[in-house]
């Protein structure tokens, strides 16, 4: 026999030829309360017969598992899919509201902005906490950007129009405005 590296073994060094740790097998009582007692004498016509002992309890199966197979050969019920990680509902909603709190800026946009910030702070934490069993903190973190971005976009448009009142109303007027003036623009 040699090493690893093709050089030859002592008799010393060389592993026994069937390994056995030294209390191989273990001794084992027999326990009286657990050895089956004969049912019916043995049949004389059979020399040495033994009786055949009752067949053992069926242990009871564990919460979930699935049933044996109705008949040998049958084939098995289907088994449950295993489904992975979860998307945080937290996250999506902060994601969502931060998204809203930028297109609809203003009054609405200064409500969803904190709340994106709030849920995506809060979701980030309950992720980190599910040790892997939620997923979704790209989410989180575009729920909190976007809130912020947003509730900056509301209170700059707040202040503008705190400063200048009649900005809606002129906008308004303007749109709806016709000119009969042909080749002079409004304004001009």
């Amino acid at each position: 026999m040699t090493d690893p590296w093709g050089n030859p073994l002592s008799p010393d060094d060389q592993p026994p030829a069937n390994p056995q740790p030294d209390d191989y097998p273990p001794a084992f009582a027999p326990n009286p309360g657990l050895t089956p007692e004969p049912t019916s004498p043995p049949n004389p016509a059979w020399p040495g017969a033994q009786p055949t002992p009752p067949p053992l309890p069926v242990p009871p199966a564990p919460p979930g598992a699935m049933p044996p197979p109705a008949w040998p050969g049958a084939p098995m019920p289907p088994q449950p899919v295993w489904q992975g990680p979860k998307f945080s509902g937290m996250a999506i909603a902060s994601m969502v509201c931060g998204i809203l709190s930028i297109t609809c800026t203003g009054f609405l946009g200064i409500i969803l902005g904190p709340t994106a910030l709030g849920l995506g702070l809060a979701s980030r934490k309950a992720i980190t906490a599910a040790n892997g069993w939620k997923k979704g903190e790209g989410m989180a973190t575009a729920g909190i950007v976007t809130g912020v971005i947003g509730t900056i976009f509301s209170i700059v448009y707040l202040i503008f129009l705190l400063k200048n009142p009649n900005f809606i109303t002129d906008f308004v007027d303007n749109l709806t405005t016709t000119t009969t003036t042909p080749g002079k623009l409004q304004g001009a």
